[in-house]
């Protein structure tokens, strides 16, 4: 019984020295698991530990905002985010994290700027150049917004969104053709996107081709949109 206990003890003391003893990285780790398992509390807990140990961790505060951004909790990822940039101010990551909590926020001028120091460090990455059209493009800066999705394209051909967007940025600034063009390519790349075949059905009713555009919803309805079931009977009857 007496030996029992004792091991027990010494069990527990071994634990929790063992514990104390865990480094900065270890935290991150442990924090990066739990990122995987959605357990944010937790992994939150794990990176103010790793930020305990280490208080210039700056992949701990980049981890940080991103968990952040995927609670909705913008403001708080972009001090996160501030905080890794302090330590290391050409760190790709928190630069693009910080560029999209701030566009989520509607800063778009900031997130502007942000995305143009994201894309100095690395200027291969697609979707920088994808997001910052989108920030640019609520702006009503048009013109830009498709010379960013332009390079977005080149550097992925294969980008069903890019596309998209801008195809639904051409049709803002009046070209049609352009539009419809990106549109069938978007679709051309996903037949299940719905939401290419209603844009492409609107821009085109818009324009008088209402044949045309009643003949895309059709399809559309067939891919399973509600919307435009209702507006074939609107339209279209």
């Amino acid at each position: 019984m007496k030996k029992s206990l004792l091991l027990i003890l010494f069990s527990a003391i071994s634990f929790l020295s063992s514990y104390s003893q865990l480094s900065a990285t270890d935290y991150y780790n442990s924090a990066l698991i739990n990122d995987s398992l959605k357990d944010y509390p937790a992994a939150i807990h794990d990176l103010d530990n790793a930020l305990m140990q280490n208080p210039v961790f700056d992949s701990a505060f980049c981890m940080l905002g991103n968990i952040y951004i995927k609670q909705g909790e913008y403001k708080l990822a972009v001090k996160a985010y501030d905080n890794a940039l302090k330590f290391n101010t050409t760190y790709f990551d928190a630069l693009f994290g910080r560029a999209s909590a701030k566009a989520q926020l509607e800063d778009y001028p900031g997130a502007i700027k942000d995305f143009n120091k994201a894309i100095k460090v690395n200027s291969s990455h697609a979707r920088s150049y994808y997001n910052r059209a989108l920030a640019k493009g609520l702006l009503d800066d048009y013109t830009a917004a498709i010379s960013d999705l332009d390079v977005a394209i080149d550097l992925d051909k294969n980008y069903t969104t890019a596309y998209y967007s801008r195809g639904f940025w051409k049709d803002l600034a009046g070209e049609y053709a352009g539009a419809i063009a990106d549109y069938k390519k978007a679709i051309a790349l996903d037949p299940s996107y719905r939401e290419a075949y209603m844009s492409m059905a609107t821009a085109m009713y818009q324009h008088g081709e209402k044949k045309e555009a009643c003949e895309v919803l059709k399809t559309a309805a067939e891919k399973g949109s509600i919307m435009a079931e209702e507006l074939i009977n609107k339209l279209c009857n």
